[in-house]
Protein backbone atom coordinates (compact mmCIF):
# COMPACT_ATOMS: atom_id res chain seq x y z
CA UNK A 1 0.00 0.00 0.00
CA UNK A 2 2.73 2.39 0.77
CA UNK A 3 4.48 1.83 -2.67
CA UNK A 4 0.89 2.35 -4.66
CA UNK A 5 0.64 5.41 -2.29
CA UNK A 6 3.95 6.54 -3.06
CA UNK A 7 3.47 6.33 -6.87
CA UNK A 8 0.29 8.02 -6.66
CA UNK A 9 1.89 10.91 -5.04
CA UNK A 10 4.33 11.28 -8.28
CA UNK A 11 2.17 10.41 -10.58
CA UNK A 12 -0.06 13.43 -9.57
CA UNK A 13 2.22 15.75 -8.79
CA UNK A 14 4.78 15.50 -11.37
CA UNK A 15 1.66 14.98 -14.22
CA UNK A 16 0.43 18.87 -13.42
CA UNK A 17 1.57 21.49 -16.01
CA UNK A 18 5.17 22.08 -15.96
CA UNK A 19 5.72 19.92 -12.89
CA UNK A 20 8.73 18.15 -12.44
CA UNK A 21 11.80 17.96 -9.86
CA UNK A 22 15.32 17.82 -10.96
CA UNK A 23 16.46 15.77 -7.93
CA UNK A 24 14.13 15.04 -4.43
CA UNK A 25 15.65 15.30 -0.82
CA UNK A 26 14.94 12.08 0.60
CA UNK A 27 14.65 13.67 4.32
CA UNK A 28 11.55 16.25 5.76
CA UNK A 29 12.88 19.03 7.50
CA UNK A 30 9.64 18.40 9.86
CA UNK A 31 10.39 21.24 11.93
CA UNK A 32 9.59 23.55 9.18
CA UNK A 33 6.95 21.53 7.44
CA UNK A 34 3.97 23.29 9.44
CA UNK A 35 5.91 26.02 11.10
CA UNK A 36 6.29 29.25 9.72
CA UNK A 37 9.41 29.66 8.61
CA UNK A 38 6.26 44.73 -10.24
CA UNK A 39 4.27 44.93 -12.24
CA UNK A 40 4.21 42.93 -15.00
CA UNK A 41 7.50 41.20 -16.79
CA UNK A 42 6.37 43.51 -20.18
CA UNK A 43 7.97 41.14 -22.58
CA UNK A 44 5.75 41.17 -25.64
CA UNK A 45 8.48 38.33 -27.38
CA UNK A 46 7.85 35.63 -25.16
CA UNK A 47 10.55 34.53 -23.30
CA UNK A 48 13.04 35.90 -20.53
CA UNK A 49 16.27 37.20 -21.81
CA UNK A 50 19.28 35.15 -21.80
CA UNK A 51 21.64 37.63 -20.95
CA UNK A 52 25.35 37.18 -19.07
CA UNK A 53 25.45 35.69 -16.30
CA UNK A 54 26.02 35.50 -12.82
CA UNK A 55 23.08 37.26 -10.65
CA UNK A 56 20.78 40.15 -11.08
CA UNK A 57 21.37 44.13 -10.83
CA UNK A 58 20.63 45.51 -7.65
CA UNK A 59 16.74 46.07 -7.17
CA UNK A 60 15.96 43.29 -9.64
CA UNK A 61 15.04 39.78 -9.94
CA UNK A 62 16.53 39.19 -13.90
CA UNK A 63 14.24 41.27 -15.88
CA UNK A 64 11.40 42.39 -13.20
CA UNK A 65 12.16 45.08 -10.65
CA UNK A 66 11.84 43.49 -7.30
CA UNK A 67 8.85 43.76 -5.45
CA UNK A 68 10.46 43.84 -2.26
CA UNK A 69 11.48 47.15 -0.31
CA UNK A 70 10.65 49.58 2.24
CA UNK A 71 8.18 51.47 2.39
CA UNK A 72 5.56 53.20 5.04
CA UNK A 73 2.49 50.42 4.59
CA UNK A 74 0.82 50.29 7.88
CA UNK A 75 -2.67 48.79 9.52
CA UNK A 76 -4.67 45.18 9.42
CA UNK A 77 -6.28 45.12 6.91
CA UNK A 78 -7.20 41.87 6.55
CA UNK A 79 -6.64 38.31 7.66
CA UNK A 80 -2.99 37.78 7.57
CA UNK A 81 -1.89 41.31 7.68
CA UNK A 82 -0.91 43.32 10.46
CA UNK A 83 0.72 46.83 10.64
CA UNK A 84 4.18 45.06 10.23
CA UNK A 85 3.75 41.57 8.79
CA UNK A 86 2.04 39.91 5.92
CA UNK A 87 1.29 36.46 6.45
CA UNK A 88 1.03 33.60 3.83
CA UNK A 89 0.90 29.52 3.59
CA UNK A 90 2.15 27.17 1.38
CA UNK A 91 0.99 24.08 0.75
CA UNK A 92 3.16 20.67 0.06
CA UNK A 93 3.12 16.70 0.52
CA UNK A 94 6.78 16.03 1.96
CA UNK A 95 5.54 14.36 4.87
CA UNK A 96 3.63 12.06 3.06
CA UNK A 97 4.05 8.18 1.92
CA UNK A 98 7.28 9.74 -0.48
CA UNK A 99 9.49 11.71 2.37
CA UNK A 100 10.84 14.70 0.26
CA UNK A 101 7.85 14.82 -1.86
CA UNK A 102 7.95 18.64 -3.85
CA UNK A 103 10.21 19.69 -1.12
CA UNK A 104 11.53 22.16 -3.42
CA UNK A 105 8.48 23.93 -3.36
CA UNK A 106 9.24 24.51 0.56
CA UNK A 107 12.98 25.30 -0.14
CA UNK A 108 11.99 27.64 -2.42
CA UNK A 109 10.06 29.21 -0.44
CA UNK A 110 12.12 29.73 2.66
CA UNK A 111 14.61 31.13 -0.01
CA UNK A 112 11.83 33.72 -0.77
CA UNK A 113 11.00 34.80 2.26
CA UNK A 114 14.05 35.68 3.15
CA UNK A 115 15.65 37.30 0.11
CA UNK A 116 12.45 39.56 -0.26
CA UNK A 117 12.88 40.60 3.74
CA UNK A 118 16.18 41.03 3.70
CA UNK A 119 15.31 43.90 1.04
CA UNK A 120 12.75 45.03 3.35
CA UNK A 121 9.52 42.91 3.19
CA UNK A 122 6.74 44.14 0.97
CA UNK A 123 6.30 47.91 1.37
CA UNK A 124 7.89 48.00 4.51
CA UNK A 125 5.46 44.81 6.38
CA UNK A 126 7.71 41.82 6.48
CA UNK A 127 6.49 38.50 4.66
CA UNK A 128 6.07 35.01 7.00
CA UNK A 129 5.81 32.23 4.99
CA UNK A 130 3.97 29.47 7.15
CA UNK A 131 4.76 25.72 5.35
CA UNK A 132 1.81 23.20 5.85
CA UNK A 133 2.49 19.98 4.95
CA UNK A 134 -0.79 18.14 3.72
CA UNK A 135 0.89 14.88 3.29
CA UNK A 136 -0.63 13.70 0.45
CA UNK A 137 -4.32 13.25 2.51
CA UNK A 138 -4.84 16.44 3.97
CA UNK A 139 -4.56 19.07 1.33
CA UNK A 140 -8.17 20.35 2.69
CA UNK A 141 -7.47 20.56 6.52
CA UNK A 142 -4.62 23.09 5.13
CA UNK A 143 -6.62 24.81 2.89
CA UNK A 144 -8.88 25.52 5.64
CA UNK A 145 -6.14 26.60 8.14
CA UNK A 146 -5.20 29.18 5.25
CA UNK A 147 -9.28 30.34 5.04
CA UNK A 148 -8.27 31.67 8.70
CA UNK A 149 -4.90 32.56 8.98
CA UNK A 150 -3.52 33.64 6.10
CA UNK A 151 -3.92 36.44 3.24
CA UNK A 152 -3.28 34.39 0.61
CA UNK A 153 -1.64 30.45 -0.31
CA UNK A 154 0.95 31.15 -2.37
CA UNK A 155 3.93 28.79 -4.09
CA UNK A 156 1.80 25.95 -3.13
CA UNK A 157 1.18 22.33 -4.82
CA UNK A 158 -0.89 19.95 -3.66
CA UNK A 159 -1.33 16.62 -5.44
CA UNK A 160 -5.02 16.19 -4.02
CA UNK A 161 -5.69 19.63 -4.54
CA UNK A 162 -8.91 19.00 -5.82
CA UNK A 163 -9.77 18.00 -2.30
CA UNK A 164 -9.55 22.04 -1.25
CA UNK A 165 -10.76 23.73 -4.54
CA UNK A 166 -14.22 24.11 -3.58
CA UNK A 167 -13.07 25.64 0.56
CA UNK A 168 -10.59 27.51 -1.08
CA UNK A 169 -13.45 29.56 -3.35
CA UNK A 170 -16.00 29.55 -0.63
CA UNK A 171 -13.53 31.52 1.39
CA UNK A 172 -12.38 34.09 -0.86
CA UNK A 173 -8.68 32.78 -0.43
CA UNK A 174 -6.51 33.86 -3.17
CA UNK A 175 -4.31 30.79 -4.20
CA UNK A 176 -1.01 31.91 -6.17
CA UNK A 177 0.04 28.18 -7.11
CA UNK A 178 3.41 26.98 -8.06
CA UNK A 179 1.34 24.58 -9.84
CA UNK A 180 -2.68 23.35 -10.08
CA UNK A 181 -2.95 19.36 -10.39
CA UNK A 182 -6.49 19.17 -10.89
CA UNK A 183 -9.22 20.74 -13.43
CA UNK A 184 -11.10 21.88 -9.95
CA UNK A 185 -7.74 23.35 -9.08
CA UNK A 186 -6.55 24.67 -12.33
CA UNK A 187 -9.64 26.52 -13.31
CA UNK A 188 -10.86 27.22 -9.92
CA UNK A 189 -11.76 31.34 -9.49
CA UNK A 190 -9.03 32.97 -7.30
CA UNK A 191 -6.57 30.45 -8.48
CA UNK A 192 -3.78 32.07 -10.44
CA UNK A 193 -0.51 30.09 -11.64
CA UNK A 194 2.82 31.86 -13.11
CA UNK A 195 2.29 29.18 -15.74
CA UNK A 196 -0.98 28.16 -16.31
CA UNK A 197 -2.21 25.02 -17.31
CA UNK A 198 -6.06 25.24 -17.83
CA UNK A 199 -7.48 21.42 -19.21
CA UNK A 200 -9.08 23.44 -22.34
CA UNK A 201 -5.79 24.05 -24.36
CA UNK A 202 -2.47 22.12 -24.74
CA UNK A 203 1.51 23.04 -25.29
CA UNK A 204 1.57 21.16 -28.92
CA UNK A 205 5.26 22.69 -29.82
CA UNK A 206 7.33 20.32 -28.74
CA UNK A 207 5.25 17.91 -30.92
CA UNK A 208 5.68 20.18 -33.99
CA UNK A 209 9.16 20.10 -33.11
CA UNK A 210 8.95 15.54 -33.31
CA UNK A 211 7.14 15.98 -36.28
CA UNK A 212 9.68 17.91 -38.31
CA UNK A 213 12.55 16.72 -36.95
CA UNK A 214 11.25 12.53 -37.63
CA UNK A 215 8.55 13.00 -39.92
CA UNK A 216 8.42 9.44 -40.18
CA UNK A 217 7.94 8.41 -36.60
CA UNK A 218 4.65 10.25 -35.65
CA UNK A 219 2.48 7.85 -37.88
CA UNK A 220 2.75 5.08 -35.81
CA UNK A 221 2.99 6.26 -32.19
CA UNK A 222 2.13 4.78 -28.95
CA UNK A 223 0.80 6.54 -25.61
CA UNK A 224 1.14 4.75 -22.34
CA UNK A 225 0.07 6.01 -18.77
CA UNK A 226 -0.76 4.53 -15.28
CA UNK A 227 -4.12 3.53 -14.63
CA UNK A 228 -5.62 6.55 -12.47
CA UNK A 229 -7.46 8.99 -13.60
CA UNK A 230 -5.57 12.23 -13.27
CA UNK A 231 -2.91 10.24 -15.46
CA UNK A 232 -5.30 9.52 -17.90
CA UNK A 233 -6.78 13.02 -18.27
CA UNK A 234 -3.33 14.25 -18.81
CA UNK A 235 -2.81 11.17 -21.98
CA UNK A 236 -6.20 12.22 -22.83
CA UNK A 237 -5.23 15.65 -23.35
CA UNK A 238 -2.00 14.89 -24.83
CA UNK A 239 -2.74 12.66 -27.73
CA UNK A 240 -6.18 14.85 -28.54
CA UNK A 241 -3.37 17.83 -29.21
CA UNK A 242 -0.75 15.53 -30.74
CA UNK A 243 -3.40 14.36 -33.08
CA UNK A 244 -3.76 17.85 -34.72
CA UNK A 245 -0.44 17.76 -35.64
CA UNK A 246 -0.49 14.50 -37.56
CA UNK A 247 0.31 11.84 -34.95
CA UNK A 248 -1.25 8.48 -35.48
CA UNK A 249 -1.74 6.94 -31.92
CA UNK A 250 -1.95 3.21 -33.63
CA UNK A 251 -1.24 2.59 -29.30
CA UNK A 252 -2.65 3.23 -26.20
CA UNK A 253 -2.44 1.64 -23.17
CA UNK A 254 -2.45 1.79 -19.37
CA UNK A 255 -0.02 -0.17 -16.81
CA UNK A 256 0.05 -0.98 -12.86
CA UNK A 257 0.88 1.81 -10.71
CA UNK A 258 4.27 0.92 -9.79
CA UNK A 259 4.21 -2.07 -12.81
CA UNK A 260 7.11 -4.34 -12.65
CA UNK A 261 6.51 -6.31 -15.68
CA UNK A 262 6.90 -4.21 -18.86
CA UNK A 263 7.54 -7.17 -21.15
CA UNK A 264 3.94 -7.45 -22.65
CA UNK A 265 3.21 -3.93 -23.18
CA UNK A 266 6.59 -3.77 -25.09
CA UNK A 267 5.54 -6.96 -27.15
CA UNK A 268 2.69 -5.40 -28.50
CA UNK A 269 4.45 -2.25 -28.91
CA UNK A 270 7.08 -4.07 -31.10
CA UNK A 271 4.29 -5.97 -32.77
CA UNK A 272 2.58 -3.05 -33.63
CA UNK A 273 5.72 -1.51 -35.39
CA UNK A 274 5.90 1.73 -32.52
CA UNK A 275 7.66 4.09 -33.73
CA UNK A 276 7.07 6.79 -31.33
CA UNK A 277 6.55 6.58 -27.56
CA UNK A 278 5.30 8.85 -24.60
CA UNK A 279 4.69 8.00 -21.07
CA UNK A 280 2.38 10.15 -18.73
CA UNK A 281 3.78 8.56 -15.44
CA UNK A 282 7.05 9.32 -13.67
CA UNK A 283 10.25 8.70 -13.71
CA UNK A 284 10.66 6.27 -12.12
CA UNK A 285 8.00 4.11 -14.09
CA UNK A 286 9.97 4.61 -17.59
CA UNK A 287 13.48 3.51 -15.95
CA UNK A 288 12.24 -0.33 -16.08
CA UNK A 289 10.28 0.70 -19.41
CA UNK A 290 13.43 1.60 -21.03
CA UNK A 291 15.22 -1.37 -19.58
CA UNK A 292 12.89 -3.93 -20.65
CA UNK A 293 12.18 -2.06 -24.64
CA UNK A 294 16.03 -2.09 -24.44
CA UNK A 295 16.35 -5.98 -24.00
CA UNK A 296 14.02 -6.40 -26.57
CA UNK A 297 15.04 -4.46 -28.56
CA UNK A 298 13.19 -2.07 -29.77
CA UNK A 299 14.18 1.94 -29.89
CA UNK A 300 11.50 4.36 -31.23
CA UNK A 301 11.47 7.81 -30.67
CA UNK A 302 10.84 8.43 -27.03
CA UNK A 303 9.74 11.98 -26.11
CA UNK A 304 8.28 12.72 -22.37
CA UNK A 305 6.58 15.82 -20.49
CA UNK A 306 8.47 18.01 -18.38
CA UNK A 307 8.25 16.42 -14.97
CA UNK A 308 10.68 13.96 -16.62
CA UNK A 309 13.29 16.68 -16.12
CA UNK A 310 14.88 14.75 -13.16
CA UNK A 311 18.51 14.50 -12.72
CA UNK A 312 17.78 11.11 -10.94
CA UNK A 313 16.33 9.98 -14.02
CA UNK A 314 19.31 9.75 -16.70
CA UNK A 315 21.55 8.70 -13.70
CA UNK A 316 19.47 5.79 -12.29
CA UNK A 317 18.63 5.03 -16.22
CA UNK A 318 21.86 4.84 -17.50
CA UNK A 319 22.70 4.55 -20.97
CA UNK A 320 19.00 2.86 -21.69
CA UNK A 321 17.68 6.39 -21.30
CA UNK A 322 20.13 7.93 -24.09
CA UNK A 323 18.36 10.03 -26.54
CA UNK A 324 15.09 10.59 -25.03
CA UNK A 325 13.82 13.78 -25.42
CA UNK A 326 12.22 15.77 -22.63
CA UNK A 327 10.34 18.93 -22.74
CA UNK A 328 11.21 22.20 -20.66
CA UNK A 329 9.17 25.39 -20.30
CA UNK A 330 11.79 27.04 -17.32
CA UNK A 331 15.34 27.89 -17.61
CA UNK A 332 17.54 25.03 -17.62
CA UNK A 333 19.61 24.64 -14.50
CA UNK A 334 22.53 23.66 -16.72
CA UNK A 335 22.57 27.00 -17.96
CA UNK A 336 21.84 29.57 -15.45
CA UNK A 337 25.46 31.03 -16.05
CA UNK A 338 22.98 32.93 -19.39
CA UNK A 339 19.97 33.77 -17.60
CA UNK A 340 20.69 36.08 -14.83
CA UNK A 341 17.09 35.18 -13.19
CA UNK A 342 17.54 31.73 -12.74
CA UNK A 343 21.36 32.71 -11.26
CA UNK A 344 20.36 34.52 -9.02
CA UNK A 345 17.31 31.74 -7.95
CA UNK A 346 20.34 29.49 -7.40
CA UNK A 347 22.11 31.69 -5.80
CA UNK A 348 19.22 33.07 -3.20
CA UNK A 349 18.33 29.38 -2.77
CA UNK A 350 21.56 27.85 -1.50
CA UNK A 351 21.43 31.39 0.93
CA UNK A 352 18.66 30.35 2.64
CA UNK A 353 18.78 26.42 2.33
CA UNK A 354 22.48 25.30 1.73
CA UNK A 355 21.47 20.97 1.36
CA UNK A 356 18.36 22.42 -1.12
CA UNK A 357 18.46 20.94 -4.83
CA UNK A 358 17.18 22.68 -7.40
CA UNK A 359 13.50 21.16 -8.70
CA UNK A 360 11.38 22.14 -11.27
CA UNK A 361 8.49 22.98 -9.18
CA UNK A 362 10.76 25.29 -6.39
CA UNK A 363 11.19 27.15 -9.95
CA UNK A 364 7.69 27.53 -10.01
CA UNK A 365 7.34 28.27 -6.46
CA UNK A 366 9.74 31.08 -6.67
CA UNK A 367 8.28 32.61 -9.55
CA UNK A 368 4.30 32.50 -7.84
CA UNK A 369 5.77 34.19 -5.04
CA UNK A 370 7.20 37.04 -7.34
CA UNK A 371 3.78 37.15 -8.87
CA UNK A 372 2.04 37.70 -5.61
CA UNK A 373 4.51 40.07 -4.22
CA UNK A 374 4.32 42.56 -7.32
CA UNK A 375 0.33 42.41 -7.03
CA UNK A 376 1.09 43.17 -2.83
CA UNK A 377 3.21 45.95 -3.84
CA UNK A 378 0.53 47.77 -6.16
CA UNK A 379 -1.97 47.54 -3.24
CA UNK A 380 0.27 50.21 -0.92
CA UNK A 381 -0.71 49.64 2.59
CA UNK A 382 -4.68 48.43 1.44
CA UNK A 383 -3.55 44.93 1.40
CA UNK A 384 -6.77 42.67 0.93
CA UNK A 385 -7.85 39.37 -0.06
CA UNK A 386 -10.36 41.43 -2.88
CA UNK A 387 -7.79 43.94 -3.81
CA UNK A 388 -5.36 41.14 -4.00
CA UNK A 389 -7.45 38.84 -6.35
CA UNK A 390 -8.58 42.31 -8.74
CA UNK A 391 -4.67 42.97 -8.89
CA UNK A 392 -3.50 39.33 -9.90
CA UNK A 393 -6.32 39.95 -12.70
CA UNK A 394 -4.93 42.39 -14.43
CA UNK A 395 -1.38 40.69 -14.83
CA UNK A 396 -1.42 39.42 -18.15
CA UNK A 397 2.43 39.35 -19.18
CA UNK A 398 4.05 37.18 -16.92
CA UNK A 399 7.64 35.72 -16.99
CA UNK A 400 9.10 35.25 -13.56
CA UNK A 401 11.83 37.70 -14.43
CA UNK A 402 13.62 35.80 -16.83
CA UNK A 403 12.76 31.97 -15.19
CA UNK A 404 10.20 30.79 -17.81
CA UNK A 405 8.23 32.25 -20.96
CA UNK A 406 5.33 34.65 -20.79
CA UNK A 407 2.23 33.66 -19.85
CA UNK A 408 -1.40 35.28 -19.01
CA UNK A 409 -1.75 34.07 -15.36
CA UNK A 410 -4.91 37.21 -15.28
CA UNK A 411 -6.55 35.54 -18.09
CA UNK A 412 -4.88 31.91 -16.96
CA UNK A 413 -3.49 31.68 -20.36
CA UNK A 414 -0.11 29.10 -20.57
CA UNK A 415 3.16 30.40 -22.49
CA UNK A 416 3.74 28.98 -25.90
CA UNK A 417 7.22 28.44 -24.68
CA UNK A 418 9.32 25.76 -24.67
CA UNK A 419 12.67 24.09 -24.85
CA UNK A 420 13.47 20.24 -25.91
CA UNK A 421 16.39 19.02 -23.97
CA UNK A 422 18.01 15.27 -24.12
CA UNK A 423 18.90 13.21 -22.21
CA UNK A 424 22.76 12.13 -23.00
CA UNK A 425 25.94 10.89 -20.54
CA UNK A 426 23.80 10.63 -17.34
CA UNK A 427 22.64 14.43 -17.43
CA UNK A 428 20.63 16.80 -19.52
CA UNK A 429 21.83 18.95 -22.33
CA UNK A 430 20.16 21.20 -24.85
CA UNK A 431 18.53 19.95 -28.42
CA UNK A 432 16.08 22.58 -29.71
CA UNK A 433 16.48 25.63 -29.90
CA UNK A 434 20.13 26.16 -30.25
CA UNK A 435 21.60 29.17 -30.33
CA UNK A 436 23.35 28.44 -33.32
CA UNK A 437 21.80 26.00 -35.65
CA UNK A 438 18.04 27.42 -34.61
CA UNK A 439 19.30 30.76 -34.14
CA UNK A 440 16.64 32.64 -35.74
CA UNK A 441 13.93 30.61 -32.90
CA UNK A 442 16.27 31.47 -30.21
CA UNK A 443 16.98 34.75 -30.72
CA UNK A 444 13.33 35.58 -30.87
CA UNK A 445 11.86 33.82 -27.68
CA UNK A 446 15.47 34.56 -25.92
CA UNK A 447 16.00 30.92 -25.37
CA UNK A 448 12.57 29.19 -26.11
CA UNK A 449 10.82 28.45 -29.35
CA UNK A 450 8.00 31.06 -28.47
CA UNK A 451 5.55 31.12 -31.10
CA UNK A 452 1.86 31.74 -30.69
CA UNK A 453 1.42 28.38 -32.98
CA UNK A 454 2.34 26.09 -30.11
CA UNK A 455 -0.80 26.54 -28.38
CA UNK A 456 -3.75 24.43 -29.63
CA UNK A 457 -7.73 24.35 -28.06
CA UNK A 458 -8.97 21.34 -27.36
CA UNK A 459 -12.74 20.13 -27.38
CA UNK A 460 -12.66 17.54 -25.11
CA UNK A 461 -14.62 17.51 -21.97
CA UNK A 462 -12.15 16.86 -19.24
CA UNK A 463 -13.81 18.56 -16.06
CA UNK A 464 -13.81 22.25 -14.48
CA UNK A 465 -12.68 24.41 -11.73
CA UNK A 466 -14.34 25.39 -8.76
CA UNK A 467 -16.38 28.60 -8.74
CA UNK A 468 -17.60 30.94 -6.41
CA UNK A 469 -21.41 31.31 -5.43
CA UNK A 470 -22.28 34.66 -8.17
Amino acid sequence: MKTRLLAVGLVLALVAAACGSRASRQEVQSADANSGLSGNAQNSTGGPAAGPGGTSQPGMFGTLPSPCGPGDASGATDVGVTDTEIKVVTIADPGGAKPGLNQGVFDSMKAFEKWCNEQGGINGRKLKVELRDAKLSEYQAQVKYGCENALALVGSMGVLDQTGAQDQVDCGLPNVAAAAVSPEQTGADFTFQPLPNPVDSYLVGPAQWVARTYPDVIKNAAALRTKLSITEIQSNRLIEAYKTVGFNFTYVDSANIGETNWAPLVLSMKNQGVTYMTLTSSFEEIIPLQRTMDQQGLHPVVELEANFYNLKYPQQAGSVADGTFVRLTTWPFEEADQNPAMAEYLRALKAAVPNAEPELLGVQAWSAALLWATAVKELGSDVTRAGLIEKLSQIHQWDGGGLHGTSDPGANKPAPCYIIMKVEGGGFVRQYPKPDTDAAVYDRGHGFDCSPSNIVALTGNYGSGAKAER
